[in-house]
């Protein structure tokens, strides 16, 4: 698609949300929720280095905005962001006029992300403080004309340079404050060259037509200027009438807080006011640059004080977060837009029973407990040998900050002194990610009565039989050392529980041996969920009841599959039983009245079958894809999207995600490309794996939100090779955000 189509569709995209209240209410949240790992990043000029005492080299954290807010994040959050600057690469022209290094905003971004300073998930500032028409854009420069136009551009050009790794929904701009600086062209309040727009009216205008939110720091400062003037203490900014001083640093720390959310009227300002008090009573500050007058310690403190309450005043007067921030603009069928959050969970922090090697998470499925309360069950990875997974934890949350390792439930663990059913030789039985469902306390079934069932849900681990030194599947396993462990949970609206643990080798009747990908799918009162056999060479649909009691298989369908016989390999009696299969990895859902089952075919082929009763399949059509984990998911407007890798052979980069418009998966867009976000030696081959991903539906703080987890990890952790654990493998997790809300079962509403 060319910039042209994009922009005149994202135009129309934005006035239609406009005109949609519904659009709002699905907006994400303008909430401060950082996430450990996540950093908040200043990307400007001298103001973003750092001149609050009027120079570069004072030791005090009060010289920079990132200092500051840095104190304020270790004060007031258990588990801070941190508060940084990007590095500036531009190093200008050479006599040629060719850059030295990058000539564009958006160059030297992308040089950021391939060094490792900028990364999925992190919030990015915006600052520029300089000549309007001399920042960092292609020669020549500075601009002679289109000042207003040009300069719009070098902002669009960086954003939709960056919006693969860093969101739009993680990008904030910021006006410009001035007073009487020696440049014109540093008076961002100064008409340019367009109808009397300014500087700051250039970059109003761009985010609005970007949905990216605006820190209006122009008139904060304004605010602050006058007060402090009023009180005669002196201004916000030196001399110079640009730079900000220590006050004005704590002003713009505390404005871009409270921005993304931050509840920055309560927070605790104490560190702040030893910092701001003369040296000789421990402080940092003998005269603060800028002012005309010294307060003395007390009125130090009284000044931060006011100066918050300005601030706080002023950013819900002019703050964007009364209209939260749009995100990556939706396109045709269905493709919605993306939120960026990064991992979630890496190293855990018990080791798990049966385990001695380095352990990570990695594969996660998403249930619902209740109105409030999510549950993420996430898988253990042991390092070494070929996805030895040793279980799974589980972690109750309200909002994603609560998924904290140290808070794990372990849901099952793996069984280190396993025999082989057959002949009683010595092996290990790993415990695979899961699948299954939970039905939330307060649900209803589709005619308005309380769920039988509420409170209750049901997992099931798939289980691989290793070898003792767990390099690989054990060649002399059977059909019966691959049993799937069954889990009943209950929740009481504060503990979560296990209720009942069994190993089953069927249901209702039928063998089965391979758990599903996708959660299971709720059905009346029942539960939907697709299995395989143990070989792959069928795929079959059961239906589970609850019995007062437990969950329980009570129907089967017929089993089904599609997949010939191939000569050799996945059927080849030479090759151990434990490797062989067909189809797997079975994914289900609900379109309407039909139901929709996805399979991963040995042959190259993803197969989707449709169903009227829910229990049985007939085939509906298939498409080439390499032999990547496949799932089929639903967004929260019932629109359907695959998400796989296109391969070849072991290449799992990038992450994509198919539209499903009719009988065809249309061109995909990336839910995650780890070689953009995160730097790997370009010698090593086919790493980083980026799979395993499903997506899932969660209300969750007031609304419903679609969530996708995945896992990151490299293919020499996976392949046998035993690779340690890289810096960036671990469990990952996007938000999706859909213009509308199709119902989702449970009628879990707001109240």
């Amino acid at each position: 698609m060319t910039r042209r189509l994009f922009a005149f569709l994202f135009c129309g995209w934005i006035a239609w949300r406009c005109l949609d209240p519904s659009a709002v209410a699905q907006s994400p949240s303008s909430r401060f929720q950082p996430l450990r790992g996540q950093k908040i990043l200043l990307k400007g000029d001298s103001i973003a280095r750092g001149y609050g005492f009027g120079n570069y080299t004072d030791p005090s954290l009060l010289r920079t905005i990132p200092g500051i807010g840095s104190i304020l994040l270790g004060e007031n959050l258990s588990h801070p962001p941190a508060f940084e600057t990007v590095a500036n690469i531009w190093q200008g022209l050479r006599p040629d006029g060719t850059p030295k290094t990058v000539d564009t905003l958006a160059a030297e971004l992308n040089a950021n992300i391939r060094q490792g300073n900028v990364t999925t998930g992190d919030w990015l500032i915006y600052e520029d403080a300089g000549e309007v028409n001399q920042g960092i854009h292609p020669a020549p420069s500075p601009w002679k004309k289109d000042i207003y136009l040009n300069y719009r551009q070098s902002l669009r050009d960086m954003v939709h340079a960056i919006e693969d790794v860093v969101d739009r929904s993680h990008i904030v701009f910021m006006t410009m404050f001035d007073y009487d600086p020696k440049s014109p062209r540093c008076r961002w309040d100064a008409p340019l060259d367009m109808a009397g727009r300014t500087g700051n009216d250039a970059i109003r205008d761009e985010a609005a037509e970007l949905g990216i939110r605006v820190i209006d720091m122009n008139r904060i400062m304004d605010a602050v200027n006058d007060y402090l003037r009023e009180k005669g203490w002196g201004r916000p900014v030196g001399p110079d009438g640009i730079h900000p001083n220590v006050y004005g640093n704590f002003v713009m720390a505390l404005a871009i807080l409270g921005e993304l959310g931050a509840p920055i009227a309560n927070w605790k300002l104490d560190p702040l006011y030893r910092h701001f008090s003369h040296p000789n009573k421990g402080g940092d500050v003998a005269t603060v640059w800028g002012f005309t007058r010294d307060p003395d310690d007390a009125q130090r403190i009284e000044i931060l004080n006011d100066l918050r309450r300005i601030v706080v005043r002023e950013t819900a007067r002019s703050s964007s977060a009364v209209a939260p921030p749009t995100v990556t603009p939706p396109l045709a069928c269905g493709v919605p837009g993306i939120l960026r959050h990064g991992r979630l969970l890496g190293r855990v922090v018990r080791q798990p029973a049966g385990t001695s090697r380095p352990v990570i998470y990695e594969v996660g499925k998403l249930f619902q407990l209740d109105r409030e309360h999510g549950l993420l069950v996430a898988s253990l990875r042991e390092e070494g040998g070929h996805d030895f997974e040793v279980g799974n934890d589980g972690l109750v949350f309200k909002n994603l900050q609560e998924l904290a390792p140290e808070k794990a439930i372990a849901i099952n663990r793996l069984d280190p002194n396993y025999r082989l059913k057959s002949n009683g030789a010595s092996a290990i039985q790993g415990r695979f990610p899961v699948s299954g469902a939970f039905v939330p306390l307060g649900a209803k079934l589709p005619d308005g009565r309380t769920h039988p069932a509420a409170g209750t849900g049901i997992l099931f681990s798939g289980t691989l039989t290793f070898l003792p030194d767990r390099t690989q599947g054990h060649p002399q396993a059977g059909k019966d050392d691959r049993e799937i462990e069954v889990v009943q949970l209950r929740w009481d609206g504060s503990s979560l529980r296990v209720t009942g643990r069994d190993f089953v080798r069927q249901f209702a009747g039928v063998d089965v041996g391979r758990v599903g990908l996708s959660n299971a799918i709720a059905d009346g009162a029942g539960l939907l969920c697709p299995f395989a056999a143990d070989d792959g060479s069928y795929v079959v649909v059961v239906r589970f009841e609850f019995d007062r009691n437990a969950w329980k298989a009570v129907r089967v369908g017929r089993p089904f599959h599609q997949a010939a016989v191939p000569h050799t390999s996945a059927r080849s009696p030479t090759q151990p039983r434990v490797y062989r299969w067909l189809e797997t990895e079975a994914s289900i859902l609900r379109d309407g009245p039909r139901y929709l089952v996805y399979t991963r075919g040995y042959d190259m082929k993803g197969r989707v079958y449709s169903s009227t009763d829910g229990l049985n399949y007939t085939f509906l059509f298939d498409h080439y894809n390499y032999n990547a984990p496949q799932t089929l998911n639903q967004g929260l407007d019932g629109s359907i999207y695959l998400m796989t890798n296109r391969g070849p052979g072991l290449l799992r980069n990038p992450l994509l995600a198919f539209p499903l418009c009719g009988q065809t998966f249309r061109e995909p867009w990336v839910i995650h490309d780890e070689r953009r976000v995160h730097v790997y030696d370009p010698q090593e081959r086919e790493i980083p794996f980026v799979d395993h991903a499903v997506g899932a539906n969660l209300f969750l703080e007031g609304r419903w939100r679609h969530f996708v987890t995945y896992r990151v990890t490299g293919l020499h952790e996976t392949d046998g090779e035993g690779a340690p654990q890289g810096p960036h493998t671990g469990l990952y997790l996007d938000e999706l955000v859909y213009d509308r809300v199709v119902k989702p079962p449970f009628g879990l509403e707001p109240r």
